[in-house]
């Protein structure tokens, strides 16, 4: 019995072998010789499994696979941060984000080397919990992150939490970030694999923009190679007819009109608003901050937060990595002086982080 079930696996693991050489052959085969292709992943975990699994050594010399804005500790303000470590130092506060940004750097250190009271957390259900144990508190809860984290922190204020948490929101919006991708022509963008964990909260249909619009080929794919890959021969098919459109290869998990509930949830306790992304600059409707009608749980309304000045880290070109410009080997610092142990820059600092990966596959 175990030889006939070790048997099934080899002769699974052959076909799969088999399905993904035929993927590559017919990658090789649509891609022209004449210019090059760039098509653009916009999520960290897409970026994990395509240089963890070699995918780029795999392709074609004339196609890029380009590592976009899909690291939201890369992202997220220096003035963020900055506030995030003086309200730590407060008597009366105690800071709650997740693990990689207490070691985000900035021009006044991290959370961790700086800060006092903070501690990390996984989820957003921990900071109701450390609220209620510490009554005498003010709990700040530095969330951070783009759809994805959105829902969960929007659902904890449905389900109500203590009059001693706050929200300290520096959320992003996916969608809103790519379309401003798309009007840089410096970056010359040709396709794009939409980021799977986003695509399961918005919706397969939030990216038809990108192909009705701008004539841009769009995939919704998953995190394994072989999904990866079919999404990236979709788009040379779609390349090669001259017919744009969204196609979704992660129909498990992705829904055409996404997870409503959350939706709904993120609308009700979140308005847009026109929000700094680290090393880009101010970009309009591209980030949530709370609502009017719940001022009152806003940290940046009730502490009075100032905005910090961003200054640049000298030598750190993470602003063009995460817009495509750049690779993470075109930086100076790049295992020199900046490594996972010693970041200079934020996107050595998350494993979703195209430096951080990089520097452990390249």
């Amino acid at each position: 019995m175990v030889a006939g079930f070790k048997q099934l696996v080899l002769t699974e693991s052959l076909n799969m072998m088999n399905k993904v050489q035929d993927i590559i052959k017919h990658i090789h085969s649509l891609v022209p010789e004449y210019r090059k292709i760039r098509i653009m992943n916009v999520c960290g975990s897409h970026e994990h499994t395509i240089a963890f699994s070699g995918m780029r050594s795999l392709m074609p010399e004339n196609l890029e696979i380009i590592p976009g804005p899909g690291c939201p500790v890369c992202v997220c303000p220096e003035s963020d941060i900055i506030n995030a470590i003086n309200l730590s130092k407060r008597e009366d506060v105690i800071l709650v984000t997740y693990g990689d940004m207490l070691r985000v750097p900035t021009q006044r250190g991290s959370i961790r080397a700086e800060g006092k009271n903070f501690r990390m957390i996984t989820s957003p259900f921990e900071a109701i919990n450390i609220a209620k144990s510490n009554p005498d508190k003010k709990i700040v809860f530095f969330s951070i992150g783009f759809e994805t984290t959105t829902a969960p922190t929007a659902g904890i204020l449905e389900m109500g939490v203590p009059e001693n948490l706050y929200i300290l929101s520096s959320h992003r919006l996916t969608p809103t970030i790519m379309e401003v991708l798309v009007k840089d022509a410096e970056i010359g963008i040709d396709g794009f694999i939409a980021p799977g964990h986003v695509s399961a909260i918005v919706g397969a249909n939030a990216w038809n923009i990108f192909s009705e619009k701008y004539g841009i080929p769009t995939v919704v794919a998953g995190f394994n190679a072989d999904n990866l890959l079919l999404g990236i021969l979709e788009i040379l098919r779609q390349l090669k007819n001259g017919k744009a459109k969204t196609f979704n290869v992660y129909k498990g998990v992705v829904k055409p009109e996404g997870n409503m509930q959350a939706q709904r949830l993120m609308e009700k306790y979140f308005k847009v608003s026109d929000v700094n992304w680290r090393g880009i600059g101010y970009i309009p409707a591209s980030g949530l901050e709370l609502r009017d009608e719940y001022s009152h749980r806003d940290a940046k309304k009730v502490f009075e937060l100032k905005e910090v000045k961003e200054e640049k880290i000298s030598g750190c070109i993470c602003g063009k990595i995460i817009l495509g410009k750049a690779y993470p080997s075109d930086c100076k610092l790049f295992k020199k002086v900046c490594s996972p142990k010693n970041p200079k820059g934020p996107c050595m600092v998350s494993f979703e982080g195209a430096c951080n990966i990089w520097h452990k596959t390249n």
